[in-house]
């Protein structure tokens, strides 16, 4: 069991949270890739996505597009047309994000809200900055304060989605405030952190010891 603060405990995945594939990994300025060229394997998203970019940018892991497509259809219901301005981004494209805003911004400032290569969450294709599709508020903190942002900040999780990098957590996350990007952990460790009002990077610690228990026992995959 994974039991974070105040949250009602989980039932532990059965699988290494250090590895790349796992939906659990966390990977941040701490936390890199074990393999700087990881690749998931991704599928073209079948919501709406920003046509112009590469269709691998538009793609996401496989596995959770029945996931993103509930995410969406609920926003939808709601009256919220939205679209992914970035899902999965390899290695070589996140260097050339992280480049530029270098080349613009200097090396301090880039780092504050940008990922050095091999250190994105996009390049595990459980990640996307999602958006409206007029782009109102496009990749601005402008979104959290919109009708969609508000929803999607609370109930994301019910589709095993969280805001990777909430406004009161920044100096856990070592990232600014992004409302516009989520993440997939499935629907428990969502509602968990929910819960618990923890980020992904605090509830490491519990995650490495319910890993830790699982080997222990030889439970992991």
């Amino acid at each position: 069991m994974v039991s974070l603060p105040r949250a009602t405990p989980i039932v532990a995945l059965k699988e290494d949270y250090a590895s790349d594939a796992s939906v659990w990994r966390v990977v941040s300025k701490d936390y890199p890739l074990n393999n700087p060229h990881y690749t998931p394997t991704v599928s073209l998203a079948t919501v709406a996505t920003r046509s112009d970019k590469p269709r691998e940018e538009r793609s996401l892991r496989t596995d959770i597009l029945p996931a993103v497509e509930a995410l969406f259809a609920a926003a939808k219901n709601q009256g919220y047309d939205l679209m992914i301005g970035s899902g999965y981004r390899s290695y070589e494209q996140q260097a050339i994000y992280y480049n530029s805003y270098v080349a613009k911004n200097g090396q301090e400032v880039a780092d504050t809200f940008s990922a050095r290569p091999g250190r994105s969450e996009h390049q595990t294709g459980l990640t996307f900055d999602i958006s409206y599709v007029d782009r109102s508020c496009y990749l601005d903190t402008c979104f959290g304060d919109t009708a969609a942002g508000k929803w999607l900040a609370t109930h994301a999780a019910e589709y095993g989605f969280i805001l990777r990098y909430p406004k009161d957590k920044i100096s856990v996350t070592k990232y600014t405030y992004e409302p516009w990007h989520f993440r997939y952990v499935g629907k428990d460790l969502a509602r968990a952190l929910s819960q618990s009002e923890l980020a992904l990077d605090e509830a490491k610690p519990y995650l490495d010891a319910a890993l830790s228990e699982l080997k222990q026992r030889s439970q992991v995959k």
